[in-house]
């Protein structure tokens, strides 16, 4: 390695000749993330406490361009909805499962979340002159001056009440306490219909029985009866009751997203089966409706056409966008309403609103929700783009209210053709599109006027449109018969569709509270979905409070940094004193290494924190999710990288050691502000890592899904040092995470966006803070130990070698390890031509990175490289002296 190949001898006379220059990658990141967003958008909700990470924009965020309303440049900037997921081009979490994964199922701007509004005599000053009256589809008028009786409770800081802070007011996402095992957000606001909105979001970071993969949102409703529906700081009524509101969500499900290493859209990858649709089959465990609404990557169209069973060998369903460098993940993402309750949220009470708390009934008497069999009949789920809109407030009220209509999406494909009369399932009479006069005649029926049950109140062939594979779901699944035998409904997602599921509708006396709850779900497969439902709801019976039953220890902060000898030292703090532990455990997910998805990837996401004995093969096998049995693409996964993956912030991570407490005074450390530190002699000095430290507690623990664990444990919510406690703004190590936002834990971006303009400088406390990878490095070399250390990998350097990110462009670089503070280097080729010439100063490390692009901005060409690297002069004068050199070469193999 270090001996001067004689062609480029005559160059190297002339080295400091040249002039010097940068090597250039030739990239230009996205600059639209912001690291600072407690600047620039205060007290929005970034949700990446568990495993399924998002973001919450309330109505009264400061978002530019608010959200897309229509009402953005009226009345200062009304506002008639919230955003659940990414906004724009994908700069926040929007639906990333497993946390940090790059990769989401949902398109940009989704998920809309709206409240659409019903008054039988005509909203009170909605009048046509009205700046906020929206463009509704039909003739909609009642009441003196033509009032309309549809309308959308929505947000302007004009409102009287905007000004008080106990009604305005965003609190930025924290732990609720030291052992930072349940994230909380909440928000509140008045609108211009009189109802005061509080949302709180929950999520749980133990990765034990599917707690940490679900987000809940509780949204409380107050009548206060002063509408202001011009939001001009006047009220146009007082003591005004409301006939009709309901919750609406409208979504476009796109799987899936690949989110670039500039943290925008990284390609148009649109070819798996973008399927979207209700499961309404029966939990055989509850007898009751699994009552979902999911979407996921299915086989690409070209293979059901006219639903034709795809052929063997093709059904492919569970690749991200049909990539096959991606391999089988089989990502699920789902919606359910867990309730509709009688009540609020209280800001000192946790659990104010549980499942014991009296239900509030619909408008027309019934469980909001439905029990038993009946679960999930009384809320609406429609796909028809023509019938649903966030502008139009009377297709937003009819769409989330589409089931209790005689045909609002069950056939009907537009408004035109839409059958506003009352469901005859369910009602004996009444008037059309008047929900006031709708006369129940048949209480125990289903109202079946929306198309979540198309396969039942349709047909078979209308409602499933992609095979079902799920067994769960579709009980003809074994035997071959993928579009007949589900309960509920397919569709295929196109460009330009959107969906629909509302829950509603609900009559609000003055001074009334009611509080919908709702939860955002993600896993492996329906399987992963439906465990994350079950534990959600599981969570929500104990008033949010599981401890309890999991006593999961608190997760200590940590810190990771290289040792001179070239390895990974782990530091991390003692959490005894928080919650009883049995002991620690160092985990690590090596980017080196190549996973194949159908070994390991998301079927091992769930269950890896079971694993107690480093390098247990056999044990992770057992703690494997299955793969449908129904996928037989395996052929289609070609060579050694397709089909594979390598480990990142996501993992998959090895468990390094387990330390029970009795063996900690071995690891005790105090450098640093920590209490004990492994030295990680396996790691590779140049390679890259992600690490963190989870705290154990062995005993007996009965859990969510009703499986007894016999060890809970911390979540990885701290790798490489994320979330550290006294880094917090707001927080102060006397009282730890009293908000997250600004640094921690995700500033606003993603911590593998490397190549973004504003991503945290390396060695900066926003690198630690952000989670960003560690990359063993050796320390600057002294003068007398230079030549005999340095050293250059990998060489050869491999397309795709093992120190690269191989659908990073950026990350394709040769290291040059144990360099000086101080040094020129030159590269040339064998012609004796200078490639590239840098020169460094102050160097806080030895590694000096090169990308393999020329100094000119050329991607250099496979071929043999000469390297000198020359000591800075000991006089301070700027140059570097030749005699305190090193020099050799590497080879480059595209």
């Amino acid at each position: 390695m270090k001996h001067v190949l004689s062609c480029g001898l005559a160059a190297l006379a002339a080295l400091g000749l040249a002039a010097s220059a940068d090597a250039q990658s030739g990239r230009a990141p996205s600059t639209a993330l912001r690291y600072n967003t407690a600047v620039e958008n205060p007290g929005d909700g970034y949700l990446t406490g568990g495993d399924l990470w998002n973001t919450l924009k309330p109505s009264n965020t400061s978002e530019p361009g608010r959200l897309g309303s229509p009402f953005a440049n009226v009345g200062g900037g009304t506002v008639n909805r919230m955003l659940f997921g990414s906004r724009g081009n994908w700069q926040e979490p929007g639906g990333q499962w497993p946390s940090g994964y790059n990769y989401t199922n949902t398109f940009r701007n989704s998920h809309f979340i709206l409240f659409p509004l019903f008054k039988a005599t005509g909203w009170p000053g909605y009048l046509a002159g009205n700046p906020l009256r929206t463009p509704d589809t039909s003739t909609d008028t009642k009441g003196a001056g033509g009032t309309s009786r549809f309308m959308w409770a929505s947000y302007s800081p004009n409102l009287r009440a905007a000004a008080d802070a106990t009604r305005n007011y965003k609190r930025p996402a924290r732990y609720t306490d030291a052992s930072r095992t349940h994230l909380v957000y909440e928000a509140g606001w008045p609108t211009t219909s009189g109802i005061d909105f509080k949302v709180r979001a929950h999520q749980f970071t133990p990765n034990e029985q599917n707690l940490n993969d679900f987000t809940v949102l509780e949204i409380t409703l107050t009548n206060t009866g002063e509408v202001d529906s011009n939001a001009d700081g006047t009220f146009e009524a007082t003591n005004n009751v409301v006939d009709g509101v309901s919750m609406m969500l409208d979504a476009t499900p796109a799987p899936a997203i690949e989110i670039s290493r500039a943290g925008d859209r990284g390609c148009n990858c649109i070819q798996a089966g973008r399927t979207f649709g209700y499961i309404a089959a029966k939990d055989p465990a509850t007898n009751t409706p699994y009552d979902l609404f999911a979407w996921y990557a299915n086989v690409p169209p070209t293979a059901t056409t006219n639903r034709a069973t795809p052929a063997a060998g093709a059904r492919s369903f569970g690749i991200d966008n049909r990539n096959f460098l991606l391999g089988y993940s089989d990502i699920w993402n789902a919606w359910s309403f867990l309730g509709v309750k009688q009540g609020s949220i209280d800001a000192t009470n946790l659990g104010a609103i549980r499942p014991s708390t009296p239900d509030k009934q619909t408008a027309f008497g019934t469980h909001p929700v439905g029990t038993g069999e009946r679960r999930g009949w009384f809320g609406s789920a429609q796909w028809q783009s023509s019938l649903h809109s966030l502008t139009a407030s009377d297709l937003g009220f009819r769409s989330s209210t589409a089931a209790w209509y005689r045909d609002y999406g069950k056939t009907s494909a537009t408004v035109g053709a839409a059958n506003l009369s009352p469901n005859p399932a369910f009602f004996s009479g009444g008037t059309a599109d008047d929900i006031s006069t709708f006369t129940v005649g048949n209480a125990n029926a289903r109202p079946n006027g929306d198309f979540k049950y198309a396969s039942e109140d349709v047909s078979k062939f209308a409602g499933i449109e992609q095979p079902i594979w799920e067994a769960a779901w579709n009980a003809g699944a074994a035997n071959g018969q993928f579009y007949t035998g589900g309960v509920g409904f397919t569709k295929e997602y196109t460009f330009g569709q959107a969906v629909t599921q509302g829950n509603g509708p609900y009559r609000l006396a003055v001074g009334e509270s009611i509080t919908f709850v709702w939860t955002a779900l993600a896993g492996f497969r329906m399987e992963g979905v439906v465990d994350a439902s079950r534990a959600a709801r599981w969570a929500w019976e104990r008033g949010w409070q599981p401890a309890a039953d999991l006593p999961v220890p608190a997760a200590p902060d940590m810190n990771v940094e290289s040792t001179e000898a070239g390895t990974a030292l782990v530091r991390w703090t003692d959490v005894a004193g928080i919650r009883p532990i049995t002991g620690y455990k160092i985990w690590r997910s090596s980017q080196f290494k190549r996973q194949r998805y159908l070994d390991k990837g998301m079927r091992l996401v769930d269950r890896y924190h079971e694993q107690h004995v480093a390098n247990d093969t056999a044990a992770v096998r057992g703690l494997l999710d299955p793969v449908n049995p129904n996928f037989d693409a395996r052929a289609l996964f070609k060579g050694d990288i397709q089909g594979t993956y390598q480990p990142a912030e996501w993992g998959t991570y090895d468990l390094v050691a387990k330390i029970p407490t009795g063996s900690l005074s071995q690891y005790a450390n105090a450098a640093g502000g920590y209490n004990f530190a492994y030295e990680d002699t396996d790691a590779i000095t140049g390679f890259t890592y992600w690490y963190y430290v989870s705290a154990y507690r062995d005993g007996s623990f009965t859990g969510p899904l009703g499986r007894t664990a016999t060890h809970v444990e911390s979540a990885s919510l701290n790798r490489n040092g994320r979330n550290g406690r006294s880094t917090t703004p707001g927080g102060s190590t006397a009282t730890p995470n009293a908000t997250i936002s600004l640094d921690s834990p995700w500033g606003g971006t993603y911590p593998f966006a490397t190549s973004n303009a504003v991503y945290p400088k390396v060695g900066t406390q926003a690198f630690k803070n952000i989670g960003a990878a560690f990359t063993v490095t050796p320390p600057v070399v002294s003068m007398e130990r230079f030549n005999e250390l340095i050293t250059v990998t990998p060489n050869p350097y491999k397309i795709t070698g093992l120190n690269d990110v191989r659908n990073d462009p950026a990350s394709h670089t040769i290291s040059f390890l144990n360099t000086p503070a101080n040094f020129r280097i030159t590269i040339l080729d064998v012609s004796g031509q200078v490639i590239l010439r840098q020169d460094v100063r102050n160097a806080t490390n030895g590694r000096f990175s090169w990308d393999l692009f020329s100094k000119d901005g050329i991607e250099v060409a496979s071929g043999v490289y000469v390297y000198h690297i020359a000591f800075e002069e000991s006089d301070g004068a700027g140059g570097f002296d030749t005699r305190r050199e090193a020099t050799g070469h590497f080879a480059i193999l595209r």
